[in-house]
């Protein structure tokens, strides 16, 4: 058969892709097509085309695409397939009606899992304080629409603040958070939606826990996306529970939804979703949570 070249591009070299790059070498090895991986070291929508492009250039025959951004890169990915290279967005979509097929977690969904986790611990009077990556994000409305949605029924007693951007850094989200919790002492629970501000979250609650600002179980963090030091947060109680998305399939099925193509073989264009699970103190030894928090070994 021929020796088909597929692209994967992500979005940064955070560890959250470390799955992803683990799925696509498992793909590549089952497939026997050449599949190469890059990323731009930071979340850079105009590097990403630049990678495309490269990749293209050099023979790339099928795109799988981290996208950044929604609806920036549509251009030039609107040029690539019009050259005949399929374009696959994982994790993330675009706003761009001719991409093949979107491949990634059922954001309002998984978010909505989230709401009903911080529901059930905010009991009959909690005021929460939400913290998004990036107020412009398609992912960040998406998982801050699905979180509130699981308090629509039941408000009374329960005040959602208005979310406050983080921009997607520790530092920031870790002051910020210190600052709303100090101005507001009645915040006991903090709503995340992405890696970095949940870590951001759960240090600006340990900084106060230590300062003495607060006290143990005052402040408790719901967020999305494991990270090193997740389990002591999750043992100490700062992190009630962290939505884990599964990075290995979106990679793994972007890479086989690519080489379908490529065979002349039909693919779903509706979504896939790749699944989450909420991981707490009491299921996170579980061996299937430790799959999906440790795919690649």
């Amino acid at each position: 058969e021929d020796n088909f070249k597929i692209a994967v591009v992500c979005k940064s070299t955070d560890p959250y892709w470390d799955a992803v790059k683990k799925a696509v070498q498992d793909a590549e090895s089952e497939l026997d097509m050449t599949v190469s991986y890059t990323a731009p070291e930071k979340e850079d929508y105009e590097k990403q085309i630049e990678l495309i492009n490269q990749a293209v250039s050099d023979g790339a025959q099928a795109v799988v695409l981290a996208p950044v951004v929604m609806d920036e890169m549509n251009d030039a990915l609107s040029a690539v397939i019009q050259k005949g290279v399929p374009v696959i967005t994982i994790d993330s979509d675009v706003s761009l009606p001719e991409r093949a097929a979107f491949i990634g977690t059922q954001n309002e969904s998984a978010a909505a899992v989230a709401g009903r986790h911080a529901q059930e611990i905010a009991g009959d009077s909690s005021v929460i304080a939400v913290l998004t990556h990036d107020s412009a994000s398609q992912t960040a409305q998406q998982r801050t629409i699905g979180f509130q949605s699981a308090f629509e029924t039941t408000t009374e007693g329960i005040q959602l603040l208005q979310p406050a951007d983080c921009g997607g850094d520790i530092s920031k989200t870790k002051d910020t958070a210190i600052q709303m919790i100090t101005e507001n002492p009645d915040i006991n629970i903090i709503y995340a939606t992405n890696q970095p501000t949940t870590v951001g979250a759960c240090q600006a609650v340990e900084s106060l826990i230590s300062d003495g600002k607060i006290s143990d179980g005052q402040v408790q963090v719901v967020g999305f996306d494991y990270f090193d030091g997740a389990d002591a947060y999750l043992d100490n109680g700062i992190l009630s529970g962290v939505i884990v998305q599964n990075p290995y399939n979106m990679g793994y099925f972007g890479v086989m939804a690519a080489s379908y193509l490529l065979k002349g073989e039909d693919i779903p264009t509706s979504m896939m979703d790749t699944g989450i699970a909420l991981v707490t103190k009491d299921n996170i030894n579980n061996d299937d949570i430790q799959f999906m928090i440790h795919p690649a070994g």
